[in-house]
């Protein structure tokens, strides 16, 4: 009775279809769809194509500064910059966001920071709905 654990739905990684490798910097917009795995810099915001089910993971060791939507995200690096996932965001312990999030479903490990507001979608909302981001600014280094 006590000893069951809850089982909690979890994005399943089958591949991705793009990687930003750990020894690449990228300044500039990314628009992707289905997976995109990113372990080095982007200087820039990422989004996903809208109305596609696509997948972020973001590694320990990647970061992102820029605004980032997406329909599921896997965090584990940092973000500076706001996030919108329209499904399920799930913060792992490495975990950095500076900046506002609004998701639809969120799980969040011991150790993920986030410096700034979490607001939920609401079910009605539309999934598929476009959100005008603000330009980041320009990436020191």
């Amino acid at each position: 009775m006590f000893n069951k654990k809850k089982q909690v739905s979890g994005v399943t990684i089958d591949q991705f279809s793009s990687l930003i490798s750990g020894n690449l910097s990228l300044v500039g917009d990314v628009t992707f769809e289905e997976g995109l795995k990113v372990s080095g810099e982007v200087c820039g915001n990422v989004c996903h194509k809208p109305g596609t089910h696509s997948l972020l993971a973001l590694s320990a060791e990647g970061r992102i500064e820029g605004n980032v939507t997406s329909y599921d995200a896997l965090i584990d690096g940092t973000i500076v910059g706001d996030l919108v996932v329209e499904h399920l965001l799930e913060l792992h312990s490495n975990a950095r966001v500076r900046g506002n999030i609004r998701y639809r479903q969120l799980s969040m490990e011991n150790g993920a920071v986030v410096d700034g507001a979490l607001n939920r979608m609401s079910d009605e909302e539309e999934t598929a709905q476009v959100f005008e981001l603000p330009r980041p600014q320009v990436c020191e280094g």
